[in-house]
């Protein structure tokens, strides 16, 4: 079974590194100098009080990614960038699957545009950091779990194979509800990665602040009414057992910040924002906490050259 992956983020290359363990695994990268470089030198991984490891995999230009024929498609770009790679998912097989790793819950309406191909739809709890264009640390092990958009769209052999094989160092959980398993985390996202964004801190500052604490339960209260009602007081425990169990990480959106890059707060607060309009909520945190962001993109990522080209 053949594994695609596009992107060639912390997010790709942790995965790519993992799945060619098990499955003969290609690489798109957006970059021709980052195509290169892992061509040369190949994925470098590096743990915690552990040697760094690599492992090769062919990689390929995303000019060449002309017509993807692999039986998986892992999907590892942010949202923002969706648009620019479905033509090329469009034009899939009822053979082959795709799998959207994307943050939020704004890419599930460009998922249900593919009909010839089965939509699956995962979530990413691991944390791991992009060094350079081939070397990334995980940071904290998790798991990846994974629902399908529609209920006749499970690949059942291309988990079972990720299951058995990479059960113990790489584990993979099923879900029935896509939704319900993108809400729990749209919650955990948008929470975690824009208050560490504004406060410049790790995540475990987040529980161990009591004020930053503080900030966390307003702000949970306020977007809460994104799930049910009993499900409330375990959701919240969620939020805080990732910010314990990531205690040492620096969120996405901060590192995206740092790093001159866009962060997903569009997909993120955004979708909060955009739900709590369509249900009558008022969600003035959510709203304020969305434009704070947005104020730390227009001033320390885009340079007048930036905007330009982003215009085109």
């Amino acid at each position: 079974m053949k594994i695609g992956i596009i992107g060639a983020g912390a997010i790709g290359l942790l995965y790519a590194y993992q799945f060619s363990a098990i499955f003969p695994v290609t690489l798109y990268t957006k970059r021709m100098d980052q195509c290169k470089l892992l061509k040369e030198k190949g994925i470098t991984l590096m743990e915690n009080n552990s040697p760094a490891m690599n492992r090769k995999v062919q990689v390929k230009h995303i000019s060449d990614m002309v017509k993807l024929e692999d039986d998986v498609i892992l999907v590892a770009v942010k949202q923002y960038a969706l648009h620019e790679i479905m033509p090329h998912l469009m034009g899939l097989n009822k053979e082959q699957s795709v799998l959207f790793l994307q943050n939020g819950m704004g890419h599930l309406d460009l998922a249900g545009r593919i009909n010839d191909a089965r939509p699956l739809i995962g979530v990413v709890e691991h944390g791991v950091k992009k060094l350079d264009d081939v070397t990334i640390i995980w940071t904290g092990k998790g798991m990846t779990k994974v629902a399908p958009l529609r209920k006749d769209c499970m690949d059942k052999q291309f988990l079972t194979l990720w299951e058995e094989g990479l059960e113990d160092c790489f584990p993979v959980q099923t879900r029935d509800n896509h939704k319900i398993m993108l809400t729990e985390k749209l919650i955990v996202n948008a929470i975690i990665n824009p208050l560490t964004t504004l406060y410049r801190v790790k995540n475990g500052q987040l529980v161990h602040n009591r004020f930053y604490k503080n900030a966390m339960i307003t702000l949970y209260e306020e977007i809460s009414f994104l799930i049910e009602e009993e499900k409330k007081g375990e959701v919240w425990n969620h939020v805080l057992n990732v910010c314990r169990n990531t205690a040492e990480n620096w969120s996405s959106m901060q590192r995206d910040i740092e790093n001159g890059r866009r962060t997903e707060v569009e997909a993120i607060l955004g979708y909060v924002i955009f739900s709590a309009k369509e249900q009558g909520k008022k969600v003035p945190l959510t709203e304020f906490i969305y434009t704070s962001i947005k104020g730390l993109e227009e001033n320390y990522l885009y340079t007048p050259e930036l905007r330009i080209e982003e215009e085109r």
